[in-house]
């Protein structure tokens, strides 16, 4: 990753490499047509988790309801901004507040997501073999409600603190991502090593014991004591976290292996280069969540023909005033 700049006699032009072979031009039509896409499947999946009552009643989908939205935010705002710099090579608005609110809302979006789906690994063994400890409305607010809540605040109010924390004047740079902007407070080793563990590590123990230990304690359960754990009840709830969980192990997991193999003391230069494309491909978290979503939601050819057979029954009706006006017959004197 450098910057060099060209210079002539009237002007100077800032030259950019971040170490990725993809051309601007290129990643612009690669994240507009995923954007594109996963906005209409997350709208779509949004819709039937709201408005269906039994798929919004399910205590299990309100973690990925919560995450459906993250993701929608992400799509008409931090994306969005991304696109426009891979089209036009300058950031959006070329003001400072403008290159901390875009790493804020990178920061808070992008680990909140984490931390939710660590959570729903952990919160499916509570909601599979531990049922009662949800059977009350109080107990669902302490086990279920307040653990959302508190996740969704955390990541707000610690970012929404020190994000802003800019005092050691750090030049941006208008064409780089996020204007290169970044909190001084990553200069203490304390808070980064807290951000690391409470972020990368924790989230990424979660979502990986949490969903593996998940399918070995339903296998376990049913061999040692022939129960089938209300297995038609859960498969849809274990299909769903193993799909999300799927997704994390591929574009979230690895560079949090990778980090702490550096820490343990891998030579940096080893894996630098999938560093750097992990981060460019980090974005298709966003891009993909809909999509695992859309492939468990129950019904779901019933739900799309229910869709095109609204839009054809608009269009007759809208056909129809008019074919019905010119069968009326004409009355006049005559014929009256």
């Amino acid at each position: 990753m450098s910057i060099s700049n060209i210079s002539s006699s009237n002007t100077m032009k800032f030259v950019y490499d971040d170490g990725i072979a993809i051309p601007y031009i290129v990643r612009f039509w690669i994240f507009l047509v995923s954007n594109i896409l996963s906005l209409i499947c997350c709208l779509f999946v949004l819709y039937h988790f709201l408005f269906d009552s039994n798929l919004r009643r399910g205590l299990h989908n309100h973690v990925i309801i919560i995450i459906l939205i993250i993701c929608l935010i992400m799509e008409l705002t931090t994306i969005p901004w991304v696109i426009y710099l891979y089209l036009y090579e300058v950031v959006w608005i070329q003001t400072p507040t403008f290159c901390m609110i875009w790493k804020f809302l990178d920061s808070v979006l992008y680990t909140t997501t984490a931390k939710l789906a660590g959570w729903a690994s952990v919160e499916r063994h509570i909601l599979i073999f531990h049922d009662q400890w949800v059977s009350t409305k109080k107990k669902r607010l302490f086990i279920h409600y307040l653990p959302l809540i508190f996740i969704v605040l955390y990541g707000i109010i610690v970012y929404g603190i020190t994000t802003p924390m800019n005092g050691c004047n750090r030049p941006l740079y208008y064409f780089i991502p996020f204007c290169a902007y970044y909190s001084c407070i990553y200069d203490s080793a304390v808070f980064s090593l807290y951000e690391y563990l409470t972020g990368g590590i924790l989230s990424s123990v979660l979502i990986g014991f949490g969903s593996t230990f998940l399918v070995l304690r339903v296998i376990l359960r049913k061999r040692r004591f022939q129960q089938h754990v209300q297995w038609r009840k859960h498969r849809k709830m274990i299909l769903q976290l193993l799909s999300v969980s799927s997704l994390f192990f591929v574009l979230y997991l690895p560079p949090v292996v990778l980090a702490t193999a550096y820490k343990l003391g891998l030579p940096s230069d080893v894996g630098a280069q999938y560093n750097t494309y992990a981060s460019l491909f980090s974005y298709y978290i966003a891009f993909l969540f809909p999509f695992t979503c859309l492939s468990t939601l129950p019904q779901l050819g019933t739900r799309i023909n229910n869709i095109f057979r609204y839009c054809r029954r608009q269009k007759t009706n809208a056909v129809f005033p008019k074919q019905r006006a010119t069968q009326v017959p004409r009355v006049n004197r005559t014929n009256k």
